[in-house]
């Protein structure tokens, strides 16, 4: 193990005992923030790393993720997304998921390299469940995970 590796993963272990309040996620127009941070704590104790926003290269295009280790070939991303005001499935945000799964592909036949590529999504699981169901074939290996406001992660795929 690298020098200093063991007691970042433990301070990440020691974040990750710790109880994520949920009275700090209200609904505010900011809260997306709040919740990236929450979700990827949860997701750096889940996996025993340390993820931050970064850019990767895909194609000679430089691209932002939520979620980057470049050392471990992790790369995803983190949404708050719910079903629109009448109930309906939020058809533009679907595509923004398809984006980001696309570019996350695209990214390893690039590189050549194989990447652990992630997505996670909170606030609505029902329509986290609904995109799986109806997007799964172009899913390939992508993980996805709901993320709840108190940090609580469920692997959905």
């Amino acid at each position: 193990m690298i020098d200093g590796k063991e007691d970042i993963l433990k301070s990440f272990e020691k974040i990750g005992r710790d109880r994520i309040d949920s009275d700090d996620f209200k609904g505010q127009d900011d809260d997306w923030v709040k919740f990236e941070n929450v979700a990827r704590t949860a997701l750096q104790k889940e996996l025993g790393c340390i993820l931050s926003n970064g850019k990767v290269n895909i194609t000679g295009k430089v691209k932002d993720f939520d979620l980057v280790n470049i050392d471990e070939k992790i790369v995803g991303d983190i949404k708050h997304y719910k079903r629109t005001e009448s109930g309906n499935n939020p058809s533009a945000k679907f595509s923004t998921l398809n984006e980001y799964v696309w570019l996350m592909q695209r990214l390893e036949q690039s590189q050549k390299v194989k990447w652990r590529k992630i997505l996670v999504v909170g606030e609505d699981l029902k329509m986290l469940q609904t995109y799986v169901h109806r997007y799964g074939a172009w899913l390939d290996d992508i993980q996805i995970y709901y993320c709840s406001n108190d940090g609580s992660l469920t692997k959905i795929r």
